[in-house]
């Protein structure tokens, strides 16, 4: 309980300490508005002191350019004295006013100006002449009233006036005979510098401003040249509606001139700062001043402004920020209220609560399913535990329990696996916190014993799993070769069959026995791809390889099909399509022809659209059908495998029902990604996307039909776009045709049998009906199919030539080699344990024209070879007494080079990869046709007479 009444202190205490800070907060807020208030009053005194500067500075202008003017007149009457300029100067002669002449005074009793040197009378003419020029063309800009040229020692004045109406004073002013005359009897060294003054006018801000500078040659003063202008201190008053005061001092801090009537009346000083430079409020606060020497003279400028016009626009301010405070004062006293009764109240009522919690929650822990303990980090003393977890902490041994506290206090993993002394596996959770001002773990302690038994047995299952796995892809790889095995038997001599002269029923039974046997082959082979994708054993060979030709290749082969099924086949590859890119073209290729064959399956009418085209860095090859279409649901396990789609809602078609499940994978291992789109009835849409591997596009070269013009009069829109982006990209021009007449060199396209007006240079058709290349039916009109609707530019750069080259035709069917003599010079040794095969293979040579010898397995082939050289060895590979593998390493052994080429059933690709290991140079899959034998053979025969031909070279030498 003392705990509980040192918080409900706590509590009381925090009370009045909200109140403090409450109040903190208030005048918190009110320092802040005060400062804000005081630094916009700084903010607009210096706003005001740069119009103070504004105003002095006009001032300083006022001074330096009557010093500049001075200087100016000193340097004319220098140089007349010092004899620079002899004579008259430029201006003299050529000044076309009226010469304003000087009045002559003289500034002492008895003086006389006419017995003056000739030197003074020369300076007068030579001023006499420059001030004439000055009055008449820069009177405006100098501003002078009177210039004044005195004697060095008569005193005599020369006064010029330059204005244009005299102000009929002939007598040379006081202050100025006053200050001539303290300069003449001041000391040497205190008659070098330039002297200023100000006398005041008949107004309080006007005056009369003199500059009296002396003129000396040698250490001899020779005379006294000075000015006279009006000073007016409203020249100096900013442009600012401000009522600034304006007064100019003298030297004794004296006002000399003061502009301080009508609005700028509240702007009078009646004292003024005693200190050469300041800025600040003058005594009470009532002016802001500044007051600044003016350079070169003694006279100083003093600026003034009444405080009401500094804090004019702030006194609304202070007024909001007044009521801000008031306002905050009022909302902190209203949240303190509503604060102290929402919260520190119901504290102070929840601490009387708290005993109640701590035992509620001590009974929780003990009847809680799980241990749980409370353990203090510095020494791992247990301060609450329930039973079950002192029990599991009693079955576990001194050193386990030392471990474990040291990984909790230690905070290294956030649980921790342990195995009692009776086998029990616990697994301990735990996680830091505080408790009574302590840093404890709290620790959860969870019996796993069965858990850990049933990832035991999930493992063993998992085993299990994967030896199935493994049996299932040898049961695979067995049945296959099994299959395989009888299978070349039947399709190899139905070859040989076909390669007789037989009669017409009979060829048609043989025709149909093939085709049977390359469906069961096919779906043989869909099994073992299938198989190998899943064992993960089917690899990608990426290389070069065209897709313009493979497209079109894959098209060429089904073009007769579709044709006999009388649909429309269309390919449209885009011309920014690359030239070349790397991938596997193999696979690629079975994956298109996949599709390809299932729109022609699938189509009962209408067409079949092959596009290639590229976008956003990938290559996409579409094929869509006008077919019977797929629902939803069919879409969604198009892929899965062994799933066969019934035809238009019918019979399911025949297959494995693996075509597009490897369809898929194998787009995967590519890279890429497949989707189709389907709606019943209206058709399918299937696309590939693969990435731009490598992709090379090379410029296209000048085309003989670039600049021509075609006319296309092509039904199929799609078609028409297609056409007219492939022409204008080489370089034609393509118009729609409107029953225009055409010219000679005019080209007509066209997708039906029409004769255009005029006479084009050719027409050309696209025939669905036409099979192949394009060909030329009568003179000048050609057919060409829409699935190599690609050739199209190549067609007219032909029909554009000069030359007449000949066009290339459908090329011919291939022939099998009929039995010649031509390789009755190479010796095969057949290998194979199965005399059928081994019957098969001898007669497949013989067909081919080889001469051929039979072994029943290895070592009956090692005791053949020994008796009777041969040049090319096929053996299978999986035989009795010695297969081939032992075959190949004995003839390696005995360091024979005789090419050796497996057969095999077992079509896996790691069986092709243990032939070449073995020493074999290739390994062939059964079943083994005349078209696979004959390239493979046709490679090393010429070998072997090449090996025949250099021995013999050899030999003669």
């Amino acid at each position: 309980m003392k705990y509980f009444t040192s918080f409900r202190t706590t509590v009381k205490i925090s009370r009045y300490l909200f109140r403090t800070l409450a109040l903190m907060l208030w005048a918190l807020g009110a320092l802040l508005s005060f400062l804000y208030f005081f630094s916009l009053l700084h903010q607009r005194e210096a706003v005001l002191r740069q119009e103070y500067d504004n105003s002095y500075e006009q001032a300083q202008n006022y001074i330096r350019h009557s010093a500049d003017i001075t200087r100016q007149l000193k340097y004319m009457a220098e140089n007349r004295l010092t004899g620079s300029l002899s004579g008259l100067d430029m201006l003299d002669g050529n000044t076309g006013a009226k010469l304003t002449q000087p009045r002559y005074s003289a500034l002492i009793p008895n003086g006389d100006c006419a017995s003056e040197s000739p030197r003074f009378h020369t300076a007068v003419n030579a001023l006499t002449y420059f001030l004439s020029y000055w009055k008449d063309n820069f009177s405006d800009a100098y501003d002078l009233n009177r210039v004044f040229y005195i004697g060095g020692e008569s005193l005599c004045l020369a006064d010029f006036s330059m204005r244009s109406v005299e102000n009929g004073d002939d007598a040379a002013p006081k202050s100025l005979v006053r200050q001539v005359i303290k300069f003449r009897n001041a000391r040497l060294t205190e008659r070098q510098g330039t002297q200023y003054w100000v006398t005041p006018g008949n107004r309080h801000d006007n005056g009369n401003y003199y500059v009296l500078i002396p003129l000396y040659s040698g250490n001899k003063l020779e005379a006294l040249i000075g000015i006279e202008q009006t000073m007016r201190l409203e020249d100096f008053a900013s442009a600012s509606n401000l009522p600034l005061g304006l007064t100019l001092l003298d030297q004794n801090n004296l006002p000399l001139l003061t502009l301080n009537s009508g609005e700028r009346s509240a702007a009078a000083l009646s004292t003024f700062p005693s200190q050469p430079a300041f800025f600040g409020y003058n005594h009470g606060f009532a002016n802001l001043v500044m007051k600044k020497a003016l350079s070169q003279t003694a006279l100083s400028m003093a600026f003034s402004l009444p405080r009401s016009a500094v804090i004019d626009n702030l006194n609304m301010l202070l007024f909001k920020l007044g009521l801000l405070n008031l306002f905050s004062a009022a909302a902190l006293m209203c949240l303190t209220w509503l604060f102290e009764r929402r919260m520190l109240a119901p504290a102070e009522k929840n601490v009387f609560q708290l005993e109640e919690n701590e035992q509620f929650n001590r009974k929780i822990v003990a009847s809680a399913p799980v241990g749980i303990s409370i353990l203090r980090i510095s020494d791992g003393a247990n301060l609450i535990s329930n039973e079950l977890a002192h029990n599991y902490l009693s079955m576990l041994t001194h050193e386990d329990r030392q471990r474990i506290t040291h990984i909790i206090c230690g905070q290294q993993v956030n649980f921790v696996d342990v195995i009692t002394s009776n086998n029990t596996n616990l697994q301990i959770s735990f996680v830091h916190s505080r408790y009574r001002n302590q840093n404890v773990a709290i620790c959860v302690l969870v019996d796993v014993s069965v858990r850990v038994r049933m990832e035991e047995s999930l493992q063993d299952m998992a085993a299990a799993a994967e030896q199935a796995s493994q049996a299932k892809s040898m049961f695979l790889a067995t049945v296959s070769h099994e299959l395989r095995t009888p299978l070349y038997g039947i399709i190899g001599n139905l070859d040989l069959l076909k390669t007789k002269a037989l009669p017409d029923d009979v060829d048609r039974l043989v025709m149909a026995m093939s085709n049977s046997s390359a469906l069961l082959l096919n779906n043989i082979s869909d099994i073992l791809d299938f198989s190998k994708i899943e064992s993960e054993q089917l690899k990608i060979e990426p290389k070069e390889y065209s897709p313009r030709e493979m497209v079109s290749y894959i098209v060429g082969n089904y073009l007769s099909l579709v044709v006999k099924k009388r649909l429309g086949l269309y390919c449209f590859i885009d011309p920014d399509v690359p030239d070349s890119l790397r991938g596997d073209p193999v696979r690629l290729q079975q994956v298109l022809s996949n599709l390809l064959n299932n729109a022609i399956k699938f189509t009962r009418s209408g067409s079949i659209v092959v596009t290639v085209y590229c976008r956003d860095g990938y290559l996409l090859f579409s094929v869509r059908d006008t077919g019977v279409g797929m629902q939803t649901r069919e879409v969604m396990q198009l892929f899965d495998p062994f799933v066969q789609l019934g035809d238009g809602g019918q019979r399911p078609t025949q297959g494995t029902g693996l075509g597009l499940a490897i369809c898929e994978k194998l787009v995967n291992l590519m890279d890429g990604d497949i989707a189709v789109e389907s709606e019943r009835g209206l058709g399918s849409r299937f696309t590939i996307r693969l990435p731009l591997y490598q992709a090379v596009t090379r410029p296209v070269e000048k085309q003989d039909a670039a600049g021509h013009t075609c006319w296309l009069a092509v039904r199929n829109s799609a078609m028409g776009r297609y056409l007219q982006l492939l022409l204008r990209h080489h370089g034609l021009t393509v118009l729609d045709y409107r029953d225009e007449a055409l010219s000679f060199d005019d080209m007509f396209i066209c997708d039906d049998p029409q004769q255009p007006e005029g006479r084009a240079r050719a027409t050309i058709c696209f025939s669905n009906d036409h099979i192949g290349p394009a060909e030329e039916i009568r003179p000048g009109y050609w057919h060409l199919s829409p699935a190599f609707a690609g050739d199209l530019p190549l067609l007219l750069n032909y029909l554009y030539r000069g030359d007449q080259a000949t066009w290339p035709a459908l090329p011919a069917p291939p022939v099998m080699m009929p039995a010649s003599v031509a390789n009755e010079d190479i010796l095969i040794l057949v290998v194979d344990d199965h005399p059928i095969n081994r019957r098969l293979l001898a007669d497949q040579l013989g067909s081919l024209g080889y001469q051929v010898i039979t072994a029943n397995d290895g070592l009956d082939a090692l005791n053949m070879i020994s008796r009777q050289a041969v040049d090319i060895i096929l053996s299978d590979v999986n035989m009795p007494n010695m297969d081939g593998y032992q075959f190949a390493r004995a003839l390696r052994t005995q360091g024979r080079v005789t090419p050796v080429v497996g057969v095999t059933a077992n079509a896996l690709a790691e069986e092709k990869q243990r032939c070449l290991d073995a020493g074999m140079d290739n390994c062939l899959s059964k079943p083994v046709t005349l078209e696979v034998l004959q390239p493979v053979l046709s490679a090393y025969s010429q070998q072997v007479r090449q090996a025949r031909k250099d021995a013999e070279t050899g030999y003669d030498q």
